[in-house]
């Protein structure tokens, strides 16, 4: 539940001119990245790659719809690294952001629920499936997009755009679902 403060950690170096004076708020980062990759688990049969919850010492095969901000800080952050492990983050960033497309995409609504599960032998399943109009996913398939240049990343948005249409839109904005899987 402290999403932001790794998001920030990293944009502050940005904002920072990614001078001396703030290089500790990007090791910073670049240490809490290292916990987040060991976190890192992979689906059968999809290879779905997603983030487990840890809580103590135990793991949960959980990851909440507010974890896909990550493959987008991915993204930003890969460049400050060198060129193998840039290349290794950004790879993690895009298998990411396949995983959290894919909680909007396999659903009857193509809205993702708010969590989802992962157990041996199955991709995943919705596990809280209400949708709160979450804007992380689509935040990380712009930074994609930007900073690789790969439609595929602007497609994937529309999509979610359009789901977002066909079944959140009202006459006053947007209102979120009690049950994207119906």
């Amino acid at each position: 539940m402290g999403d932001s403060f790794y998001e920030y950690l990293l944009k502050v170096w940005i904002q920072g001119n990614k001078t001396e004076s703030v290089k500790h708020y990007r090791q910073m980062w670049e240490t809490s990245m290292e916990g987040l990759i060991s976190l890192t688990r992979q689906t059968t049969p999809s290879n779905y790659t997603y983030i487990c919850e840890k809580s103590g010492g135990s793991l949960s095969h959980k990851m909440d719809e507010l974890a896909c901000f990550a493959p987008g800080m991915l993204a930003l952050g890969a460049s400050g690294y060198g060129p193998e492990k840039a290349k290794q983050i950004m790879n993690l960033a895009e298998e990411l952001a396949r995983t959290c497309y894919n909680f909007y995409q396999t659903t009857p609504t193509k809205l993702a629920g708010e969590n989802y599960y992962f157990h041996a032998g199955q991709d995943m399943n919705v596990g809280t499936s209400w949708n709160i109009l979450r804007p992380e996913t689509v935040e990380s398939l712009m930074y994609l997009w930007r900073l690789t240049g790969n439609k595929t990343y602007q497609d994937w948005g529309w999509d979610i755009f359009q789901a977002f249409e066909k079944n959140s839109r009202i006459a006053s904005g947007y209102v979120g679902l009690r049950d994207v899987s119906s």
